[in-house]
């Protein structure tokens, strides 16, 4: 039995550290936001909208097959707001809505909040669009 012990122990260690993932702190800066959902319609994006945001307040990311760039502010908690954003002009068949959207929904945004590796984009109260963190 006392050749056990440290097993058993050697496991509990790693089964307990294998759930830590899922308390980390993530801010913002450092990570890839995949977009899952515009206004709570789940979207399948094949991770082709995302954003990225840099410790110099840039953000960067694609809006489905175009690029998007600009700007954003954080104040205070929880306010975010984006500045001068930009974005390639090319068509893409089928995707054009969703880009539109996703770019309209951006230049509304008030207020952010990450929660079990998920970015959520508010107005004042609604959740315009939502985020995974990406691998």
């Amino acid at each position: 039995m006392k050749h056990y012990l440290p097993l058993f122990l050697i496991f509990t260690f790693f089964s307990c550290n294998a759930l830590k993932p899922e308390n980390e702190v993530i801010g913002l800066d450092g990570n890839r936001w995949v977009l899952t959902a515009i206004k709570h319609k789940p979207v399948v994006t094949n991770k082709n909208a995302y954003l990225e945001f840099s410790k110099k307040q840039e953000v960067s990311g694609k809006v489905f097959c175009n690029s998007i760039k600009g700007d954003f502010e954080l104040m205070g908690k929880d306010q975010l707001t984006f500045d001068g954003l930009i974005s390639t002009k090319m068509y893409c068949d089928g995707v054009m809505d969703l880009e539109n959207e996703m770019v309209s929904s951006l230049e509304n945004v008030k207020r952010y909040a990450i929660k079990n590796r998920m970015l959520y984009l508010y107005n004042s109260d609604d959740v315009l669009l939502t985020f995974k963190k990406g691998d």
